[in-house]
């Protein structure tokens, strides 16, 4: 006992020292602890309030504000902004108010989906909002949602099953400050306009229109050579493609091409569109278009007689 009062004496202040550290960091953790708490229900508190102003504000109903592809949550200032104009068109096409709801969409779905007011309503209003529908709403990806749209029973005097509703995609497109609506499943334009030039032929791709299940790619194409060429013959499936980011090939929807479209006269310019098949929620990133069995020479090729064996093709790669 006595040796160890000797030892205490003779350290104490050590000993004070290092209870004082200790204290200070166990003092510390806390208030990490504590601070880190505050923050998570502080983000968690705006979501909820968030999500219940929302709700409060349109007909239909907000199921959660995190992206049912990326996974990440999507509270942000526009948030708000972009449900309450999805309930704004759903309103006027409840209400039978077909060209307002018309003036909502984007100038780029007019012109690929809808180019007229009547083509509007008889391919999408006649057919979705035959009866009133109430809806609910998600983020999909981005500024896309994704919409159940279902026939409310009160007005109808039916009582669906849950399985029992529409889905339908909808983008939201800020331009001048004012929300407009890509619908149908459309998602959008991109300007691309990347060229590259080989052996007298200019490859331009001008834009990419997106879809939920399928892009199709805005091409012009010019033959400064004097001879008439053949962009492909079409005996294979695999000559025309998008190289993805780990060079890996997705293939033209053949069935939409006209082989014989492809054939360019001398100086001639011609704009093509060309379809693949590649979903919107696929996170492929595409590099390059590609044009692998370009025939520079149709004349020659046209007079061969075992075209099955001709093989004098030049390819061209593009940027996208």
């Amino acid at each position: 006992m006595f040796g160890l009062r000797r030892w205490y004496h003779e350290n104490k202040e050590k000993i004070w020292i290092g209870i004082l550290v200790i204290l200070a960091i166990i003092f510390f953790i806390q208030i990490v602890n504590n601070f880190n708490k505050n923050k998570n229900n502080n983000s968690s508190d705006k979501s909820s309030i968030t999500q219940n102003t929302i709700n409060n504000e349109i007909s239909g109903k907000l199921e959660g504000t995190t992206s049912l592809i990326s996974g990440s949550n999507s509270v942000n200032r526009n948030l708000e902004k972009h449900t309450l104009t999805i309930d704004t068109f759903i309103k006027y096409c409840n209400e039978g108010q077909v060209e307002n709801a018309y003036k909502l969409l984007t100038d780029e779905c007019k012109e690929e989906v809808f180019p007229s007011l009547e083509s509007f309503k008889n391919k999408y209003y006649n057919n979705v909002f035959k009866t009133y529908k109430t809806y609910s709403i998600q983020n999909w990806l981005g500024n896309t949602y994704k919409l159940k749209l279902t026939e409310d029973a009160l007005t109808t005097g039916k009582v669906s099953s849950n399985s029992s509703y529409l889905q339908e995609y909808v983008t939201v497109v800020e331009k001048d400050s004012e929300y407009k609506l890509n619908i149908n499943n459309y998602i959008g334009r991109t300007s691309i306009n990347k060229n590259t030039t080989v052996n007298g032929i200019t490859v331009n791709i001008e834009s990419k229109e997106t879809f939920m299940d399928y892009s199709e790619y805005t091409v012009r194409i010019q033959n400064t050579t004097d001879k008439t060429i053949l962009l492909d013959n079409g005996k294979r499936t695999d000559t025309i493609y998008l190289l993805d980011e780990n060079n890996v090939e997705e293939y033209v929807n053949t069935g939409e091409i006209i082989y014989s479209n492809l054939k360019l006269i001398p100086r001639e310019n011609k704009k093509y569109t060309f379809k693949f098949s590649n979903s919107y929620s696929n996170t492929r990133v595409m590099r390059y278009l590609v044009f692998k069995n370009i025939i520079m020479d149709f004349d020659e090729y046209n007079e061969t007689l075992d075209k099955n064996n001709y093989n004098k093709f030049t390819k061209i790669t593009v940027s996208v």
